[in-house]
């Protein structure tokens, strides 16, 4: 009898170890698909942005002059580049004004550091400086330093200006007065010290050229306040003209973005490929993109001047701004050109509110019409 049993347990073993086996092992099943961003806030389906009343205009006890830039703070205040008033014009969020600065002479565009001082360029070949912290945000005690000057250039303009890596900042440049009218985008430390131009073709007609560069944003105002270490980055959008008719010349990237990657243990500019063939990079789209801004979860968004109806009618283009995905992917477009509600004048200056899915507004600087508008994405019509 013990002898049988051995017997029964010698054949069953082989059998149940088989299962046991087969019980632990298991399928591979493929990782979710995360969704791209456009598709994350099921709020946001098929929505349109709608104007926000009243606009920031003389009727409504506003005295701007050819507002040239808007820029959302660090410090969530608004900072207009209020140009032909010779001055920067501080505002809360919600468009009450809060102070003025000291006069600076036609004021173009605004970026602001982790140290709370916002630099500021004038189409000149000099930065400008004015240190709100030390001075408590009294923005009208605050003197307008001069922190950087180009003496050995005196012809170039400075366009655009983004901080990156909290204290060092990117400025787009041109020289219109140069046989080639070339254009850069100058690289600084945080002591302002020019490290030089980045390495870009100057005039090509491809990615990774520059060619009239209007308007910078370093990849750095995503991340503000999210995370310190994606805040370190060298990457960037920027937006040009792309076009010099006298010289036949024609970028086909108006908008780029200009990412990193590790080459021997280093980081190095690169442009991106990948959004080759999207929407962003549809050079048809643009006539003159002034200016570019980030949100937390990557949406660009791009103002265009447009062309001005008397010199250009059979463009088809209308100035106004647009919202694209993360992937490229045009999600919004707001464009007319007049004076009336969702009209736009040569707007040149955009600027959002961090998060998207909590009532974000977008401003926009209608230079033409003398106004602020502020906008903020509906499904309500």
């Amino acid at each position: 009898m013990p002898h049988r049993v051995s017997l029964i347990l010698s054949l069953i073993m082989p059998v149940c170890i088989l299962i046991l086996t087969a019980g632990c092992t298991h399928d591979e099943f493929p990782l979710p698909a995360i969704p791209p961003a456009e598709e994350q806030f099921p709020s946001y389906q098929n929505p349109d942005y709608i104007q926000i009343n009243p606009p920031l205009d003389a009727a409504n006890g506003y005295n701007f002059r050819n507002p040239s830039d808007i820029f959302y703070g660090v410090d969530n205040f608004l900072y207009v580049a209020d140009t032909d008033n010779n001055r920067i014009v501080m505002m809360d969020i919600g468009g009450t004004i809060q102070g003025y600065s000291q006069p600076i002479d036609h004021p173009e565009a605004i970026t602001q550091n982790d140290s709370l001082q916002l630099l500021i360029v004038n189409r000149t070949n000099a930065v400008f400086r004015i240190d709100l912290y030390k001075y408590l945000h009294h923005i009208d005690q605050v003197p307008v330093e001069k922190v950087y000057e180009q003496a050995s250039q005196p012809t170039r303009q400075f366009t655009g200006i983004s901080v990156h890596n909290g204290f060092e900042y990117y400025v787009t440049v041109v020289d219109p007065q140069s046989p080639q009218q070339v254009s850069y985008i100058y690289d600084f430390r945080a002591d302002h010290f020019l490290k030089g131009p980045l390495p870009m073709e100057v005039n090509g007609s491809g990615l990774f050229a520059t060619m009239l560069p209007t308007a910078i944003v370093s990849q750095r105002e995503q991340y503000l306040d999210i995370s310190a270490n994606a805040e370190k980055t060298e990457a960037f959008y920027f937006t040009q003209t792309g076009s010099i008719p006298e010289l036949q010349l024609q970028n086909y990237y108006k908008i780029q973005h200009i990412t990193t990657t590790v080459f021997e243990g280093d980081n190095i500019l690169v442009p991106d490929l990948v959004l080759i063939g999207t929407d962003i990079y549809d050079y048809k789209k643009y006539y003159n993109p002034e200016d570019i801004a980030l949100d937390r979860s990557g949406f660009v968004f791009v103002v265009d001047a447009g062309p001005d109806p008397a010199q250009d009618p059979g463009s088809g283009i209308q100035p106004g701004f647009y919202r694209f995905s993360p992937t490229g992917k045009e999600l919004q477009a707001t464009l007319g050109y007049g004076s009336g509600p969702k009209q736009f004048n040569n707007p040149r200056g955009i600027a959002v509110t961090a998060v998207a899915e909590t009532d974000q507004v977008v401003y926009i600087a209608d230079t033409g019409n003398n106004r602020i508008l502020r906008f903020k994405l509906s499904t309500d019509f």
